[in-house]
């Protein structure tokens, strides 16, 4: 018979007679015998762990469960019945050293579970069963209602078990029953640990939070623990089952960690929690793939996808093994995890080919761009800072925005035609974010690449943003390891109808910022002006020499044939700009 729990450090003495505990039986209206409750005192005495039975409606022990010195837990029960209005048909009786009876874990796993009843038999200086304390749930109307009967002694315990059940069966048990979620809305709860996780809580946790919300993700709870990264599951153990126990009590569907999580730690964390577990990465991976709408887009992100997944696989398994010939090679030939590896390295191999075929078309449209002499302008800036919404309002585009992070990840270039018929190339780049998917980076390195070429940046930056420094810091140094730092920068302050004055005068005295509300069609015509003077500074052969412009019109209407992504640039001819 099969003993549940921790066992190791069991005399095989001590596992043989918890072996024969499947032999013995109660009566079915008893919660417990007095004799099965001593005996199992006892040898909780002996071992010094808490143990637990679980034992069906007819007095059968259908598990027995060996824990620690705290608490035990209870296995998995997907094999016994669960109906609509129904109990799963189960009791549990464990076993308590300390004073304390039926706990918050307990009624989490009576609720959650829907167990018959939970029994806690707490043991004397002797070793001897001293009280029972039972819970049990009510045919309320009040969700996860339950009732906690005062401790008394097994001997004076009258509990008709049958009829109990029987009653809450054929009331309103119905409210009990597990609730199926919105598949395309899951809950989740959001983790962050680390050295400096209680510094950082509240910025990590509303980025992710925002992440999640991208994803169609519902964030219920979240938790932080300052301490060094677990090997094995990132968090402390006490911590672990706090999480356990929340995710029971809140139906959670998965667990997000505002870190990268190794295949070890995830491994572990869903075998714990039986809950599905994402990482960072994998979050932002997911959001880039529903967003992702070009065909190179699409590409870049299934290989980012690729790359994370390949050190990932890891059941091994010999189903579906083919024998190979010659003299060596006989035996099981390839596992299906050494077929799917190899695969997976295939299907990289193909992607990395097809980005190198469309990144030398965009090569060839940046040539001619140069050839036309049309200035460059590229906007970039932190996730959701508005960057799209800016491109918008100058060239009277209709480029998909919302207030989600990664809203629109394909590159967009339009012609911005400025007065007196002269023009200049403006696009819109995907948004930058802290600690930023070194898979992602790398998939995504031809699309910053073409940042290069730029004449100008314009680093949009959120006024309102509690987060605002580390935003501009984050987006700094990535421009920094791009090798894009010497190229001249303009940072526009956006969204300054959100925040107050004092604010606005900061970031023109802090960042030398150009105030605009990208909105607001009447706040761009200092930018266009600061614009026409940086290309005129930084690029003297291919000035515009443009003239201020006059408050009425700050800009006109955009060129009709606007490029839309990198084949259609190669199909447009643009004029060179004459001085004027």
């Amino acid at each position: 018979m099969e003993i549940y729990g921790d066992i190791s450090g069991l005399k095989p003495r001590m596992r043989k007679q918890l072996s024969q505990l499947y032999r013995r039986r109660c009566r079915p209206e008893q919660v417990i015998s007095p004799e099965l409750a001593r005996h199992l005192s006892l040898l909780t005495a002996d071992c010094g762990r808490q143990l637990g039975l679980l034992i069906d409606r007819g007095g059968h022990i259908e598990m027995v469960i060996v824990g620690d010195s705290h608490a035990i837990t209870i296995p998995s029960l997907h094999r016994y019945r669960l109906g609509h209005g129904r109990l799963r048909g189960l009791r549990c009786i464990h076993t308590s050293f300390g004073p304390e009876g039926v706990n918050r874990e307990d009624i989490t796993d009576l609720t959650m579970l829907r167990l018959d009843l939970m029994a806690v038999i707490k043991l004397d200086s002797a070793g001897l069963p001293e009280n029972i304390e039972v819970a049990h749930l009510l045919p309320s109307d009040e969700k996860n209602s339950c009732q906690t009967l005062p401790p008394i002694s097994i001997d004076k315990l009258d509990l008709h078990c049958l009829e109990l059940f029987h009653t809450l069966e054929s009331s309103a048990v119905t409210q009990f029953s597990h609730e199926t979620g919105d598949p395309e809305r899951p809950k989740a709860i959001i983790i962050s640990v680390g050295p400096n996780a209680a510094k950082t809580h509240d910025q990590s946790i509303a980025e992710i939070t925002e992440l999640a919300r991208t994803a169609g993700i519902t964030v219920v709870d979240s938790f932080t623990q300052q301490r060094k990264l677990s090997p094995h599951t990132a968090v402390g153990s006490g911590k672990l089952k706090e999480i356990i126990i929340s995710s029971m009590e809140q139906d959670v569907d998965l667990l997000i960690f505002d870190l990268d999580l190794s295949p070890t730690q995830v491994k572990n964390l869903s075998t714990l929690t039986d809950l599905k577990v994402i990482d960072r990465t994998l979050l932002i991976l997911d959001i880039f793939a529903r967003r992702a709408l070009s065909r190179e887009g699409k590409l870049k992100v299934e290989l980012a996808q690729l790359k994370y997944r390949l050190p990932r696989i890891s059941d091994k398994t010999t189903a579906l093994s083919r024998l190979t010939g010659g003299i060596g090679s006989r035996g099981p030939g390839e596992t299906t995890l050494e077929i799917d590896r190899r695969r997976i390295r295939e299907r990289i191999s193909k992607l990395e080919k097809r980005l190198k075929k469309m990144a030398r078309s965009r090569t060839i449209a940046r040539g001619k761009r140069k050839r036309n002499q049309l200035p460059l302008v590229s906007i970039v800036g932190y996730t959701n800072a508005g960057k799209s919404t800016l491109l918008n309002s100058l060239t009277n585009s209709r480029v998909f925005t919302e207030n989600l992070p990664f809203a629109t990840l394909d590159p967009t270039t339009r012609r911005l035609r400025l007065p007196r018929e002269q023009e200049i190339i403006i696009t819109d780049t995907v948004g930058f974010i802290k600690n930023l998917p070194k898979d992602l980076l790398d998939a995504f390195r031809t699309t910053f690449e073409e940042l290069a070429e730029a004449d100008l940046l314009l680093h949009v930056v959120d006024s309102s943003s509690n987060d605002l420094k580390e935003q501009v810091e984050a987006v700094d140094q990535l421009l920094e390891e791009l090798d894009l730092a010497q190229i001249p920068t303009l940072v526009v302050a956006n969204k300054i109808d959100l925040v107050s004055d004092e604010i606005v005068q900061w970031l023109k005295k802090r960042y030398q910022a150009i105030a605009i509300s990208a909105r607001r069609a009447e706040s761009l015509a200092p930018l266009l002006d600061e614009i026409i003077k940086a290309l005129n500074k930084s690029s003297p052969s291919r000035a515009l020499s443009l003239h201020r412009l006059e408050p009425e019109h700050p800009f006109q209407e955009p060129a009709q044939d606007k490029c839309e992504s990198p084949a259609e640039d190669r199909k447009k001819s643009f004029s060179p700009v004459q001085p004027k």
